[in-house]
């Protein structure tokens, strides 16, 4: 039996089908990631319009502070890190860069997957 590597061994119907199928795939990608991103400014507005401006100010404050010992422990873990580790993890990113969407659909399935369980559960208690 022949192998299917040619594309006019393939029926036209079938190739219209698999590109539709794409397309509708990224649409879906790119409506979920904009749903999820909806959601979490909704909440970031609603979180600062009901908190007090005195946590906020702290919250702030904090987080100064955090990114400050963040830059600190980055710089000293890049200064003791081995370069060919070094090379690895920027080779990572560069792949999580090159990938955002097919990584922001995962997140925004385990989001909802979350929200369906803590919602199938929640209705038990």
């Amino acid at each position: 039996m022949e192998g299917l590597t040619d594309e006019t061994a393939l029926p036209e119907s079938a190739l219209r089908k698999a590109a539709a199928v794409k397309s509708e795939s990224k649409e879906t990608a790119v409506h979920a990631a904009e749903a999820v991103r909806d959601t979490a400014a909704r909440a970031v507005r609603t979180a600062r319009e009901h908190t007090p401006k005195e946590a906020l100010d702290r919250a702030g404050h904090v987080t100064g502070q955090a990114r400050g010992a963040a830059a600190h422990v980055g710089h000293f873990a890049a200064d003791h890190t081995p370069p060919q580790l070094r090379e690895q993890a920027d080779r990572a990113a560069g792949a999580a860069r090159a990938n955002r969407t097919p990584l922001l659909v995962a997140l925004a399935a385990a989001v909802i997957a979350a929200a369906l369980v803590r919602g199938l559960l929640g209705g038990r208690r």
